[in-house]
C-alpha cells in the first residue's frame, strides 16, 4: 500500500515578504540627494566653525590693547564674514530646501514638515541681524582701532561678541530641527519619509 502525503505546493516561499532592505534603491534622485546632503553637511558644518572662530577671536580682542593686533583681527573678521560665513550661510539654505524638493517631501508640508521652514526662518534671521550690524561694527572697529579704551570703541566690540554668540546659537536650534524634526511623525509612531 502506497501513501502519498500532499503538501502545500510551495505556499510560504512564494509568499515571503520582501525584507526593506531589499527594495530597489538607486537613481538620478537618489544620488542627486546624496550629493545635496553632502554638500548641506558641508556648508552648514563650514558655517558653523566660522562663527565659533568669530567668537573665540571676538572674546579674545576684548583684552587686547595694542591698535595694531586690533585692526588685523576685526579685519580678518571682516574678510572672513565676506568670504566665508556669508557664501556658507547662502549654501546651507539653498541645499536644505533643495534637499526638501527632491526628497519629494513638498507634498506633505502642510501635514507635518512645520519644521523646515521654521528652520529657514533661523537661518534668515542669522543672516537679517548679522548684516545689520557687523559690516559697520567692523568697519568701526578697524578704522578707529587707535580709539581702544574709549567706551563707544568698548561698545562695539561687545556688540560683536553678542552677534557671534547669536550666531552660534541660531546655526545650532538650526540643526536641532533638522536632527530631532520636532512632529514629523505619522500616526503610528514612524517617521515619516525616513531620514533626511
Amino acid at each position: 500500500m502506497t501513501t502519498t502525503s500532499t503538501s502545500p505546493p510551495e505556499q510560504g516561499s512564494a509568499r515571503i515578504p520582501t525584507a526593506p532592505s531589499a527594495r530597489r534603491r538607486g537613481g538620478p534622485a537618489s544620488l542627486a540627494r546624496r550629493v545635496l546632503l553632502i554638500l548641506h553637511l558641508a556648508t552648514s558644518v563650514g558655517w558653523l566653525g566660522v562663527t565659533a572662530t568669530f567668537l573665540v577671536l571676538t572674546v579674545w580682542l576684548l583684552d587686547v590693547r595694542d591698535p595694531a593686533t586690533l585692526r588685523t583681527g576685526y579685519f580678518f573678521h571682516e574678510l572672513a564674514v565676506v568670504w566665508l560665513a556669508r557664501p556658507a550661510a547662502i549654501g546651507s539654505a539653498v541645499t536644505g530646501l533643495l534637499l526638501v524638493l527632491v526628497a519629494g517631501r513638498f507634498r506633505r508640508w502642510r501635514r507635518w514638515m512645520w519644521w523646515v521652514p521654521a528652520k529657514f526662518v533661523v537661518v534668515v534671521a542669522t543672516v537679517v541681524v548679522t548684516v545689520s550690524i557687523s559690516p559697520e561694527a567692523l568697519a568701526h572697529a578697524v578704522e578707529q582701532a587707535g580709539a581702544v579704551g574709549t567706551p563707544a570703541y568698548t561698545d562695539t566690540q561687545y556688540a560683536l561678541v553678542w552677534v557671534a554668540v547669536y550666531h552660534v546659537v541660531m546655526i545650532i536650534a538650526a540643526a536641532v530641527l533638522s536632527v530631532f524634526r520636532p512632529g514629523g511623525r505619522c500616526r503610528r509612531g514612524r517617521r515619516v519619509g525616513g531620514a533626511a
